[in-house]
């Protein structure tokens, strides 16, 4: 296989997406390879990839385990669901009506928006995974119009974990401190508020990085 060659270019998007979730620079195992050799020979779409292994990361997080997703093999169930998902999708989107918007514009416009938003971020490996984030975007164009605003919903909540798990830590920390000050005034408590407190990070985040939200208007 030569560099160019696709199956490659998968497997380089999929370690680049596990380690940018992660926060840290990590290399596929052998094990991890294999499997991500097998999404690749059975058609398994990056955005499933995107929306399995944040959805794993996610639920570790909220579970106040640690970062316990070392391996993609933790989320293999969770990629295999979500491609099925959103195979199962694909097979309808083109029997109703059409999208009567400019798909391939409002996504060249939304990946332009993240680049933007890349040369303008003060933190390196932060504006290096926002970029990424723009290139699976603009992969979108070659996707059914019925079907994107689906991936973009993925892609979302991996960027914001990303640019989380990117910022410098005393950024991350100030972030962190202003939601809880915030959070803990409104009086809610348990599962509310940490859905709560997660949703003023993100927030706080997509303002600090300026960053554009991934839907189509």
């Amino acid at each position: 296989m030569t560099d160019t060659d696709p199956e490659i270019e998968f497997l380089r998007t999929v370690e680049d997406l596990f380690a940018t979730l992660r926060g840290v620079p990590h290399l596929l195992s052998p094990k991890d390879v294999q499997l991500a050799r097998t999404w690749w020979k059975d058609g398994v779409p990056i955005p499933a990839v995107t929306a399995g292994v944040t959805e794993v990361m996610e639920k570790r997080r909220q579970a106040d385990d640690g970062d316990l997703v070392v391996s993609l093999s933790y989320c293999r169930h969770a990629v295999r669901r979500h491609a099925k998902r959103l195979k199962d999708q694909h097979v309808g989107a083109h029997s109703g009506e059409e999208d009567p918007r400019d798909t391939n514009r409002l996504i060249e416009a939304l990946a332009a928006d993240l680049r933007h938003a890349a040369d303008q971020a003060h933190f390196p490996e932060t504006a290096e995974a926002i970029e990424k984030f723009a290139v699976q975007v603009d992969a979108l164009m070659k996707t059914a119009p019925a079907l994107v605003d689906e991936q973009l919903f993925a892609l979302e909540t991996a960027l914001l974990e990303a640019c989380r798990r990117t910022l410098p830590p005393k950024t991350l920390a100030e972030i962190e401190r202003s939601a809880e000050e915030t959070t803990t005034a409104s009086g809610a408590a348990g599962d509310v508020l940490k859905r709560s407190r997660r949703a003023v990070i993100d927030r706080k985040i997509r303002r600090l990085l300026d960053l554009p939200r991934l839907e189509l208007q």
